[in-house]
C-alpha cells in the first residue's frame, strides 16, 4: 500500500525498503506500546508516586515492565511483517536482494531457484524469532517458566 509512495521518495534503491519495514513495524508496536503503558495497575503507580519516584524511575521501574510484554509481543508479529515488507519492495523493483532472486527465478520458471529463496527466508525468519526469544527471557523476568509449570 505504501511502496508505491516510496520508490518516488526514495527511490528503488535501499531506502525505500527500509522505510517500507519500518513503517510495517511502527505502528503496530508503537500502539501496542501504547496500550501496555495504558495498562498499568493503578495501585502500583500510586505505591510507587508514595514511596518518592520520580518521573524517570517511573518510566523504568512501573512503565516499561509493564508495556515490555506488549512490545514483545507485537515485535513478534511486526517482524514478519517487516521481513515481508522488505522482500515485496525487493521483489517489485530492484537489482539486488532475495526478492530479487525470487522474482528472477520465477521470471525463467527455475522452481528450485524460487524455493530455496523462501526456505532461505524461512530460515532467517526463524532465527529471528529465536532471537526474540532470547530477549524476552532476558527483559520479562518476573514471568513464570513455562517448562517448570508443564513438568508440574
Amino acid at each position: 500500500m505504501l511502496a508505491p509512495l516510496f520508490v518516488p521518495w526514495f527511490g528503488l534503491g535501499l531506502w525505500s525498503k527500509v522505510a517500507l519495514a519500518v513503517t510495517l513495524v511502527l505502528f503496530i508496536t508503537f500502539f501496542s506500546a501504547y496500550q501496555g503503558v495504558r495498562e498499568v495497575n493503578r495501585a502500583v503507580l500510586n505505591n510507587a508516586r508514595i514511596l518518592g519516584a520520580g518521573r524517570g524511575q517511573l518510566l523504568r521501574h512501573v512503565y516499561l515492565p509493564t508495556a515490555a510484554s506488549w512490545i514483545l509481543s507485537s515485535l513478534r508479529t511486526s517482524v514478519g511483517f517487516a521481513v515481508v515488507g522488505a522482500i515485496i519492495g525487493e521483489y517489485l523493483g530492484s537489482s539486488a536482494g532475495l526478492g530479487h532472486l525470487i522474482a528472477q527465478a520465477e521470471g525463467v520458471f527455475d522452481a528450485t531457484g524460487v524455493f530455496a529463496g523462501i526456505v532461505v527466508l524461512s530460515v532467517f525468519v526463524l532465527l529471528l524469532d529465536r532471537v526474540l526469544d532470547w530477549t524476552e527471557k532476558r527483559l520479562i523476568t518476573w514471568r513464570p517458566n513455562q517448562e517448570a509449570e508443564a513438568a508440574a
